[in-house]
């Protein structure tokens, strides 16, 4: 992967950020448990031969195995809603369920964690039953086989710059009647590529601007096809797919939908899981791989962090990751990669629900041509990556415009913790600006009141430092220059 030029100022270019783990140190915390998991899972045998102790914090704890269950979604939900009073912490040893929690504890307050456990050694249980009362946060605890914790970091990286070799490939894009699916089968095409759009609607059923797009692809390339198929059903997608070999898969199915914990059920979450978890196992077990190069899969940042109008949706990125990286370790030959999306202009589901929290964020969003080209040449670039490169499992891909951003404190946008920036036009209430961009930094914060700055457009940068919030003022026109005004909020944070 080459090198990026350096974007001009004020162009929209992507960041792509590849996960790191990232030691923490931890401090053992005795808390009296309240277990609930399968008979015979190490941690919930070793919590029964543990003495119980005589004081402590009281942790309700979920356990679960390497795979998310059936019935996953409405135990988590009820597990939660049985815990008012008490912490809840999810330890799971691959089944995720994090990205649900966080959200849910989001929405109301509640102290919440999740580990992960590497391998169920006897340093490693021991390590994590010291962990239960250790709220994570926005951040999933891994506990490695030595004992040794980590969460996740991010390091920037590049994305593929050379152009996308794919003349003669057959690629299949479900989710294609979607606005991100129709748009990346036009860029396939363009790209020499043979695309092959499944979806469960028709071009009939699709809105304006998907079939009119569906029209440039058809004039564009006559041999490109459509296939309809509910993907949650093997057999209606292998008769889809009967006799297909495609060399890469773009997976693009999904549905998003909001809904806070009190408005979520089991059955409302499966639904958005099964539309992007199911559908693409569906998928990888119907396609063939004699001639399966690379698996290119559509996911959030919202796997990340804690979303709490999202935390459904959360949940079905997370488990998409998951189910990506199974795929890959048992199918060595197929390059597989999860790219965990920043919200999307003028295309996409999220840029639906999640506007109005972009907007008091200063998201900057990934405009479409921007982002459909990086996905054609990531894809190109895992089916047949340059010499002495490692592709990345998964990336987090944002918008990023130069001269707007505060400065990053190592998270990507989206996820508590990281930097804001919000550009304040000439007369705007700035108090409301400050405020607003300190609680999307943050996510919870105090204002220390101050007087107000008038004049030119303001830009006002959020940093998280430490137990607080400094937002800095800065003349629009010189986002460099001397700060007009320091705010400092302090960060008052439910459980700690």
């Amino acid at each position: 992967m080459s090198p990026q030029p350096r974007p001009r100022s004020g162009r929209i270019a992507l960041r792509a950020l590849r996960p790191e783990p990232t030691p923490v140190r931890t401090v053992p915390r005795a808390a009296r448990w309240r277990v609930n998991g399968p008979t015979g899972h190490p941690l919930v045998d070793h919590l029964r031969r543990q003495p119980y102790p005589a004081a402590g914090p009281e942790v309700d704890v979920l356990v679960l195995a390497d795979r998310w269950p059936a019935a996953g979604s409405a135990g988590l939900l009820d597990a939660y809603r049985r815990s008012t009073g008490r912490m809840l912490t999810v330890v799971h040893s691959g089944a995720g369920g994090g990205s649900l929690l966080r959200g849910l504890a989001a929405s109301d307050g509640r102290p919440a964690g999740t580990i992960a456990l590497a391998e169920p050694t006897v340093p490693a249980l021991r390590r994590a039953v010291g962990l239960l009362a250790a709220p994570a946060g926005g951040d999933e605890f891994t506990v490695d086989a030595d004992g040794a914790v980590h969460t996740i970091g991010w390091t920037a990286t590049p994305l593929p710059g050379r152009r996308p070799r794919l003349a003669g490939r057959t690629v299949l894009v479900t989710g294609g009647l979607g606005g991100l699916g129709s748009r990346i089968a036009v860029a396939l095409a363009a790209a020499g590529a043979t695309p092959v759009l499944l979806d469960r609607r028709t071009v009939s059923e699709c809105p304006p601007d998907v079939r009119r797009i569906v029209g440039v692809l058809r004039r564009r390339c006559p041999a490109a096809r459509l296939r309809t198929a509910d993907l949650t059903d093997p057999e209606a997608t292998g008769a889809a797919l009967a006799g297909l070999r495609p060399y890469a898969i773009v997976h693009c199915a999904g549905r998003i939908a909001g809904g806070t914990g009190v408005q979520l059920d089991g059955p409302a979450v499966d639904a958005l899981v099964a539309a992007k978890v199911t559908s693409l196992e569906t998928v990888l077990a119907t396609v063939r791989t004699g001639r399966l190069r690379a698996v290119l899969a559509f996911g959030s940042l919202t796997a990340h962090g804690a979303h709490p109008d999202l935390a459904g949706y959360a949940l079905a990125n997370e488990l998409l990751r998951r189910a990506t990286a199974r795929y890959a370790a048992a199918h060595p030959t197929v390059r597989c990669c999860t790219a965990e999306w920043s919200l999307w202009s003028g295309a996409g589901m999220a840029r639906q629900v999640a506007r109005l929290a972009a907007r008091r964020l200063g998201m900057v969003p990934v405009p479409v041509a921007t982002g459909v080209t990086a996905a054609v040449r990531l894809l190109a670039a895992l089916a047949d990556p340059p010499a002495d490169t490692d592709p990345p499992g998964s990336l987090l891909i944002c918008g990023e415009r130069p001269g707007t951003q505060g400065a990053w404190a190592g998270r990507p946008e989206g996820v508590p913790g990281v930097d804001a920036a919000l550009m304040v036009p000439a007369g705007d209430d700035l108090d409301a600006a400050i405020r607003s961009v300190a609680e999307a930094a943050a996510g919870d914060a105090t204002l220390i009141p101050e007087g107000t700055v008038g004049g030119a457009p303001l830009l006002v940068r959020a940093t998280v430092s430490g137990d607080g919030v400094d937002c800095l003022v800065h003349a629009g026109s010189d986002p460099e220059g001397p700060a007009l005004r320091n705010t400092r909020f302090r960060l008052f944070r439910a459980g700690g």
